[in-house]
Protein backbone atom coordinates (compact mmCIF):
# COMPACT_ATOMS: atom_id res chain seq x y z
CA UNK A 1 0.00 0.00 0.00
CA UNK A 2 2.82 2.42 0.81
CA UNK A 3 5.09 1.35 -2.07
CA UNK A 4 8.21 1.37 0.13
CA UNK A 5 10.92 -1.19 0.93
CA UNK A 6 11.23 -3.09 4.21
CA UNK A 7 14.30 -0.98 5.04
CA UNK A 8 12.29 2.23 4.66
CA UNK A 9 9.46 0.72 6.71
CA UNK A 10 11.90 -0.13 9.54
CA UNK A 11 13.16 3.46 9.35
CA UNK A 12 9.56 4.74 9.62
CA UNK A 13 9.06 2.60 12.74
CA UNK A 14 12.34 3.81 14.26
CA UNK A 15 11.36 7.45 13.64
CA UNK A 16 7.89 6.88 15.10
CA UNK A 17 5.92 7.55 11.90
CA UNK A 18 4.08 4.27 12.31
CA UNK A 19 3.84 1.81 15.16
CA UNK A 20 3.84 -1.96 14.56
CA UNK A 21 1.68 -4.46 16.34
CA UNK A 22 3.73 -7.52 17.31
CA UNK A 23 2.31 -10.97 16.66
CA UNK A 24 2.99 -13.79 19.16
CA UNK A 25 5.71 -14.96 16.73
CA UNK A 26 7.40 -11.54 16.89
CA UNK A 27 6.39 -10.35 13.41
CA UNK A 28 5.26 -6.84 12.66
CA UNK A 29 1.75 -6.07 11.55
CA UNK A 30 0.34 -2.61 10.94
CA UNK A 31 -3.15 -1.27 11.50
CA UNK A 32 -4.90 -0.26 8.31
CA UNK A 33 -5.81 3.18 9.67
CA UNK A 34 -2.13 3.88 10.51
CA UNK A 35 -1.07 3.00 6.95
CA UNK A 36 -3.90 5.12 5.53
CA UNK A 37 -2.81 8.04 7.73
CA UNK A 38 0.72 7.78 6.27
CA UNK A 39 -0.56 7.96 2.70
CA UNK A 40 -2.89 10.83 3.56
CA UNK A 41 -6.23 9.05 3.67
CA UNK A 42 -8.32 10.38 6.52
CA UNK A 43 -11.60 8.61 7.15
CA UNK A 44 -14.15 10.61 9.00
CA UNK A 45 -15.58 8.61 11.87
CA UNK A 46 -19.21 8.89 12.82
CA UNK A 47 -20.58 10.46 15.96
CA UNK A 48 -23.22 8.53 17.90
CA UNK A 49 -26.09 10.40 19.54
CA UNK A 50 -27.30 7.99 22.23
CA UNK A 51 -30.59 8.33 24.09
CA UNK A 52 -32.22 5.95 26.56
CA UNK A 53 -35.31 5.76 28.73
CA UNK A 54 -36.32 3.04 31.17
CA UNK A 55 -39.81 2.20 29.90
CA UNK A 56 -42.24 2.59 27.01
CA UNK A 57 -44.26 5.09 29.04
CA UNK A 58 -41.31 7.52 28.69
CA UNK A 59 -41.27 7.65 24.86
CA UNK A 60 -41.93 11.39 24.97
CA UNK A 61 -38.73 11.86 26.98
CA UNK A 62 -36.86 9.69 24.48
CA UNK A 63 -38.00 11.93 21.62
CA UNK A 64 -37.06 15.03 23.64
CA UNK A 65 -33.56 13.61 24.26
CA UNK A 66 -33.08 12.84 20.56
CA UNK A 67 -34.19 16.37 19.58
CA UNK A 68 -31.79 17.92 22.13
CA UNK A 69 -28.90 15.77 20.86
CA UNK A 70 -29.65 16.55 17.22
CA UNK A 71 -29.83 20.26 18.04
CA UNK A 72 -26.43 20.02 19.74
CA UNK A 73 -25.00 18.24 16.66
CA UNK A 74 -26.41 20.95 14.38
CA UNK A 75 -24.96 23.74 16.54
CA UNK A 76 -21.56 22.02 16.49
CA UNK A 77 -21.58 21.45 12.71
CA UNK A 78 -21.70 17.66 13.01
CA UNK A 79 -23.44 16.23 9.99
CA UNK A 80 -22.17 12.63 10.06
CA UNK A 81 -24.01 11.22 13.05
CA UNK A 82 -26.22 8.28 13.87
CA UNK A 83 -28.98 8.26 16.45
CA UNK A 84 -29.05 5.13 18.62
CA UNK A 85 -31.82 4.66 21.18
CA UNK A 86 -32.75 2.13 23.81
CA UNK A 87 -35.78 1.52 25.97
CA UNK A 88 -34.65 -0.35 29.06
CA UNK A 89 -32.95 -0.07 32.38
CA UNK A 90 -29.52 1.50 32.50
CA UNK A 91 -28.52 -1.53 34.59
CA UNK A 92 -29.19 -3.98 31.76
CA UNK A 93 -26.09 -4.82 29.77
CA UNK A 94 -27.91 -6.50 26.89
CA UNK A 95 -29.59 -3.38 25.50
CA UNK A 96 -29.54 -3.63 21.71
CA UNK A 97 -28.45 -0.03 21.09
CA UNK A 98 -25.81 -0.10 23.83
CA UNK A 99 -24.30 -3.28 22.38
CA UNK A 100 -24.31 -1.70 18.91
CA UNK A 101 -22.42 1.35 20.23
CA UNK A 102 -19.81 -0.85 21.92
CA UNK A 103 -19.36 -2.90 18.72
CA UNK A 104 -18.85 0.24 16.62
CA UNK A 105 -16.31 1.50 19.17
CA UNK A 106 -14.31 -1.74 19.10
CA UNK A 107 -14.37 -1.64 15.28
CA UNK A 108 -13.05 1.94 15.52
CA UNK A 109 -15.89 3.30 13.39
CA UNK A 110 -16.92 6.10 15.74
CA UNK A 111 -15.12 9.04 17.30
CA UNK A 112 -17.63 10.24 19.90
CA UNK A 113 -20.72 9.22 21.80
CA UNK A 114 -22.94 12.10 22.85
CA UNK A 115 -25.46 11.61 25.66
CA UNK A 116 -27.67 14.11 27.44
CA UNK A 117 -26.73 12.85 30.94
CA UNK A 118 -24.16 10.25 32.04
CA UNK A 119 -26.87 7.91 33.36
CA UNK A 120 -28.45 7.67 29.91
CA UNK A 121 -25.47 5.57 28.76
CA UNK A 122 -25.27 3.47 31.91
CA UNK A 123 -26.75 3.75 35.36
CA UNK A 124 -23.54 2.77 37.16
CA UNK A 125 -19.91 2.60 36.06
CA UNK A 126 -19.98 5.58 33.68
CA UNK A 127 -16.34 6.50 34.37
CA UNK A 128 -15.23 2.90 33.76
CA UNK A 129 -17.03 2.72 30.40
CA UNK A 130 -15.69 6.16 29.51
CA UNK A 131 -12.10 4.96 30.15
CA UNK A 132 -12.66 1.74 28.23
CA UNK A 133 -14.03 3.60 25.20
CA UNK A 134 -11.13 6.05 25.35
CA UNK A 135 -8.79 3.08 24.71
CA UNK A 136 -10.59 2.66 21.37
CA UNK A 137 -10.28 6.35 20.51
CA UNK A 138 -13.88 7.19 21.44
CA UNK A 139 -14.70 10.27 23.48
CA UNK A 140 -17.88 10.21 25.57
CA UNK A 141 -19.55 13.59 25.93
CA UNK A 142 -22.32 14.16 28.48
CA UNK A 143 -24.00 17.45 27.65
CA UNK A 144 -25.38 17.93 31.16
CA UNK A 145 -24.06 16.94 34.53
CA UNK A 146 -26.76 16.23 37.06
CA UNK A 147 -26.67 18.71 39.90
CA UNK A 148 -28.51 16.58 42.44
CA UNK A 149 -27.84 16.69 46.12
CA UNK A 150 -26.29 13.48 47.53
CA UNK A 151 -29.51 12.40 49.26
CA UNK A 152 -31.58 12.74 46.09
CA UNK A 153 -28.96 10.81 44.11
CA UNK A 154 -28.87 8.04 46.73
CA UNK A 155 -32.67 7.72 46.69
CA UNK A 156 -32.63 7.40 42.89
CA UNK A 157 -29.81 4.84 42.92
CA UNK A 158 -31.40 2.67 45.61
CA UNK A 159 -34.78 2.81 43.89
CA UNK A 160 -33.14 1.76 40.62
CA UNK A 161 -31.35 -1.17 42.23
CA UNK A 162 -34.44 -2.40 44.11
CA UNK A 163 -36.60 -1.97 40.99
CA UNK A 164 -34.12 -3.98 38.94
CA UNK A 165 -34.05 -6.90 41.37
CA UNK A 166 -37.80 -6.79 42.08
CA UNK A 167 -38.42 -6.96 38.34
CA UNK A 168 -36.21 -10.02 38.08
CA UNK A 169 -37.90 -11.64 41.05
CA UNK A 170 -41.56 -10.82 40.40
CA UNK A 171 -41.77 -9.59 36.81
CA UNK A 172 -42.49 -6.05 35.69
CA UNK A 173 -46.31 -6.35 35.64
CA UNK A 174 -46.64 -8.00 39.02
CA UNK A 175 -48.42 -6.24 41.89
CA UNK A 176 -45.68 -7.55 44.19
CA UNK A 177 -43.10 -5.64 42.13
CA UNK A 178 -45.07 -2.41 42.48
CA UNK A 179 -45.50 -2.93 46.25
CA UNK A 180 -41.76 -3.55 46.79
CA UNK A 181 -40.69 -0.51 44.77
CA UNK A 182 -43.29 1.76 46.40
CA UNK A 183 -42.32 0.47 49.85
CA UNK A 184 -38.64 1.25 49.25
CA UNK A 185 -39.46 4.72 47.96
CA UNK A 186 -41.53 5.50 51.06
CA UNK A 187 -38.89 4.08 53.38
CA UNK A 188 -36.10 6.15 51.79
CA UNK A 189 -38.05 9.38 51.47
CA UNK A 190 -39.61 9.27 54.97
CA UNK A 191 -37.13 7.43 57.22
Amino acid sequence: MLGISYTTLRDYVRRGYIKPVLTPGGRWRFREEDVERLIGVVRQKRVILYARVSSNSQRDDLERQVKALEEWARQNNIADYEVVTDIGSGLKEDRKGFKKVLKLAVERKISRIIVEYPDRLTRFGFKTIEELLKAFGVEVVALNQEGKDPREELVEDLTTIVSHFAEKLYGMRSHKYEKVVEGVRKLIEDP
